[in-house]
């Protein structure tokens, strides 16, 4: 185990080693956030285009991921290297969106998991795919009400296997959280690859109507929207690297350390 350990990838190391190929953000414009924006809508929309080429999802498969995946998703082969790098790409460009801002994503993550659950209670949402607002009568969280993470305390783990430090650990805690809940057999690559340019959609509105012109002043509350929308990114890429049998934080690595 302790070797198994070793071997996983921190989002610290990743912040480590981008910082050695970029500038100091310090007095970072609108402009700057809104070029990562952009950028990062780029590198998603170029994984889009090769999802055009992998296999289709399938229902036969309940529990994922599984043997039972699409053999592209299990074997080795140039086409899914290229798309695990294209999520390796689309992964470093949401630490740049958010260092920009000065958001921390791996914080941020965590503490979105955990409203994450509070917005999806077991009991109520087990093998259902609706949204959130089906549950606010017993959870009264509403599309404006109970949605800040503003106050929310960051839980780390002390369980090797969701060390929530590392890249492999937030991907155990965030099939467990889907395992839970019966969402397996909607979990397919293409499903989540779709929600995924849902929630970029609702990061790059934040920032929509802002303009190009001063220095990043935003308030507590968009930082905080600013900080769970990077979250729901990344969170669905993390799960779709789950899904697709990607090893998202070592093919990261490996991208920043061939650059």
């Amino acid at each position: 185990m302790s070797g198994e350990v070793e071997d996983r990838t921190a989002f610290t190391a990743i912040v480590s080693e981008q910082q050695k190929l970029t500038t100091s953000n310090e007095g970072a414009s609108i402009s700057n956030a809104r070029d990562e924006i952009f950028k990062l809508g780029a590198v998603v929309g170029q994984m889009c285009t090769l999802f055009l080429t992998v296999p289709h999802d399938s229902t036969e498969s309940k529990e994922r991921p599984s043997i039972n995946d699409d053999p592209f998703w299990i074997e080795d082969s140039d086409k899914k290297e290229e798309v695990a790098n294209q999520m390796a790409r689309v992964f470093l460009q949401l630490f740049a969106t958010a260092s920009i801002l000065g958001i921390d994503m791996c914080t941020s993550i965590l503490k979105k998991v955990e409203l994450n659950g509070k917005k999806y209670p077991v009991e109520l949402c087990k093998g259902k795919s609706g949204k959130y607002t089906e549950y606010s009568e017993q959870t009264g969280i509403t599309t404006t009400e109970g949605q800040s993470t503003i106050d929310s305390p960051t839980k780390s783990s002390t369980n090797a296997i969701e060390d929530t430090t590392t890249v492999e650990g937030v991907t155990h805690m965030i099939r467990n959280f889907a395992n839970e809940r019966l969402w397996n057999r909607f979990h397919t690559p293409r499903n989540i690859a779709l929600a995924l340019i849902g929630e970029v959609g609702e990061l790059a509105e934040i920032f929509q109507w802002t303009f190009d012109e001063g220095e990043i002043d935003l308030s507590e509350e968009v930082l905080d929207k600013a900080g769970q929308e990077i979250a729901d990114v990344s969170i669905y890429l993390i799960r779709l690297a789950d899904v697709s049998h990607v090893e998202l934080g070592k093919v990261a690595m490996q991208l920043l350390k061939r650059t």
